[in-house]
């Protein structure tokens, strides 16, 4: 049986506006309660910008963030895991070289460059909590568990290939559209499902996942029940089924239908 189901955000359970049918997420969150289930949402987002989609419930929500360099449960952090500050800047350094649009997560902040016009700062607002906005990266004080870089579509694989060759000891993952996720060796999303579960007492058969790139694979291919949404690339059918599109809300919609044949 499944007990816990898990949705990446961006692309999955989100609209391309970041909406969500917010009717519908109440009649899961309802019969999940009832069920005794669980809602896991993992993604490459900050936890706290997470968090922001669901006020009322987030303490019934259990978070893999940052790609699982932070995992919540219970409103706890229970696990992070940061870069060291060497490597976290030598990688900083090679992107200033290949000059991409790139920002930090840190554990209490996240980092953007103070010289981005003002429509990417807002753009970038809508995925990040805590903005410092500076002059330069300079690893300090605050613990950098990601680096996000945002790039032409095309320069995608070029740039990945790059950070895979010069720097073996970081986990490099699009999650899709010109989107680079930059995070430390052995930190993704299927290992952090795999801690969260442990505190949840829960196994991988008891688990739904949901995803649309590739900082998903991780997850998708090692849970029961693996779904795969209709607007993903189409390399990506290899990892499960597929569903109905984001914008047809196609893994709440799933969720839903699972609940239901338990009523």
């Amino acid at each position: 049986m499944i007990k816990a189901f898990v949705c990446d955000m961006d692309g999955t359970f989100l609209r391309s506006d970041h909406s969500y049918d917010a009717e519908l997420f109440k009649k899961v969150m309802t019969l999940l309660e009832k069920q005794n289930k669980h809602f896991i949402v993992a993604s490459g987002n900050q936890w706290r910008q997470i968090r922001s989609f669901f006020e009322g419930v987030e303490d019934m929500i259990s978070i893999v963030g940052e790609n699982g360099a932070v995992i919540l449960h219970h409103d706890r952090v229970i696990h992070s895991m940061h870069f060291d500050p060497v490597v976290c800047q030598d990688v900083l350094k090679s992107l200033k070289q290949l000059n991409p649009i790139y920002l930090c997560s840190g554990v209490n902040h996240s980092y953007v460059l103070n010289h981005y016009p003002q429509p990417l700062k807002e753009h970038i607002a809508l995925y990040a909590r805590n903005i410092q906005y500076v002059d330069d990266y300079i690893v300090g004080d605050d613990p950098i568990l990601k680096i996000a870089i945002i790039c032409e579509k095309e320069k995608t694989q070029s740039i990945m290939n790059h950070l895979q060759t010069q720097f073996p000891m970081v986990e490099v993952h699009s999650s899709g559209l010109g989107s680079i996720d930059v995070n430390p060796l052995g930190v993704n999303k299927g290992v952090g499902l795999k801690r969260l579960l442990q505190e949840m007492n829960l196994s991988l058969d008891e688990c739904m996942a949901f995803g649309d790139g590739g900082n998903d694979v991780s997850m998708l291919e090692i849970v029961k029940e693996p779904r795969i949404m209709g607007n993903a690339p189409d390399w990506m059918a290899q990892y499960g089924q597929i569903v109905p599109s984001n914008e047809q809300q196609g893994a709440l919609n799933t969720i839903y239908k699972e609940l239901l044949k338990y009523e």
